[in-house]
């Protein structure tokens, strides 16, 4: 048997299956039951076309005789092509949407993974600080870059972006540390 096999169900007398999963195929997938095969062939043309599909364009994009649009108008009615078009939009949509997910998530870890790598660096970096090597000028910017870091690892940089700032935090530091 071929890549899509027919097979009888009692729901559905003619569904067709896809052979590896046996889930229903769409109906922008397979020939409906009384469309004839050029119909067909016509109609994933023009579902292949896009959101601004139309019949004129798609001919013209094929080279397809204008006389015979009336043919090509007459199967988009009787086989509802803008229908199953729109069935495959919304899916094709919902897959990319799909994608863009996986990858923002994929691309999430590896920060993950990049940002655990440099916290170990920085760790071993504190272990080798001097107390008194360090003036109120650095501590205050590692103090910054540690809350940058922790701020943009847990997502907090995206969700103040959208909040209002409601107050501030005044930190002071003196130039010596007693005890650091």
């Amino acid at each position: 048997m071929g890549e899509k096999d027919t097979v009888s169900t009692s729901a559905n007398m003619n569904s067709e299956l896809n052979s590896n999963g046996g889930e229903a195929l769409m109906s922008w997938e397979k020939k409906l039951e009384s469309e004839p095969p050029k119909a067909f062939k016509a109609f994933c043309l023009f579902r292949a076309m896009g959101y601004k599909r139309s019949i004129k364009a798609c001919m013209e994009m094929h080279g397809i005789e204008p006389k015979k649009y009336g043919s090509w108008a007459r199967y988009a009615r009787l086989y509802r092509w803008n229908e199953r078009a729109a069935e495959y939009d919304a899916y094709i949509a919902k897959e990319t949407e799909r994608e863009i997910l996986a990858e923002r998530v994929e691309r999430r870890k590896r920060q993950m993974e990049m940002l655990n790598g440099f916290d170990e660096l920085v760790q071993k970096r504190i272990k080798t600080l001097k107390p008194e090597d360090l003036n109120a000028d650095g501590a205050m910017d590692l103090l910054e870059r540690s809350a940058k870091l922790d701020s943009f690892i847990t997502g907090a940089d995206k969700e103040a972006a959208k909040q209002p700032v409601q107050g501030e935090l005044a930190i002071s530091f003196v130039d010596s540390f007693k005890d650091l």
